[in-house]
């Protein structure tokens, strides 16, 4: 990339500056320029391997399940996110279609626990896809409320509430 700097005697920003001034003006400029689009990310990507959240909402199309049948097919899943434990730490609850939800526990530094099997929220006979957590019952711990929906079958819509126990 070229930058032209085109500088005349007559009246312009330089002007007021002394010609030591000047350069070290110029100077600065073209470090700025030239450190634009370097440097600074707002977000990191952390792997599978470094913070052990495995879950994948994976759906596979077939002839029978498809989006023309399932109109909810492709709206996805849920998530949410809060201290379940009390501990300071946030934990995430991923909610599934046609895979299992997952809970995974908070470590500390970006590490968690997949926990879902022991708290007994996997809710894989649903298909879910919305979820919150609050204090349902005012004990002081968070609860998870997921939101279910699927082809019409009545007994796979109901919403599903788990009342943590601390």
């Amino acid at each position: 990339m070229r930058i032209f700097l085109y500088y005349s005697q007559g009246n312009n920003l330089l002007t007021g500056f002394s010609m030591k001034n000047r350069y070290g003006f110029i100077l600065m400029m073209l470090l700025m320029l030239m450190s634009c689009g370097r440097g600074y990310k707002q977000f990191s990507l952390l792997s599978h391997k470094r913070t052990g959240i495995t879950f994948r909402n994976t759906v596979q199309e077939t002839e029978e399940f498809n989006h023309l049948a399932y109109s909810y097919l492709y709206n996805g899943a849920g998530v949410a996110i809060g201290d379940l434990n009390n501990d300071g730490l946030p934990d995430i609850y991923f909610t599934g279609n046609l895979v299992r939800s997952r809970l995974y526990l908070n470590r500390g530094n970006f590490r968690f626990k997949d926990i879902s099997q022991e708290a007994g929220v996997s809710a894989s006979d649903t298909w879910n896809n919305g979820a919150c957590m609050a204090d349902v019952n005012g004990d002081g711990f968070l609860d998870i409320y997921v939101c279910s929906s699927t082809d019409g079958r009545q007994k796979y819509r109901k919403n599903l509430l788990f009342i943590n126990n601390g």
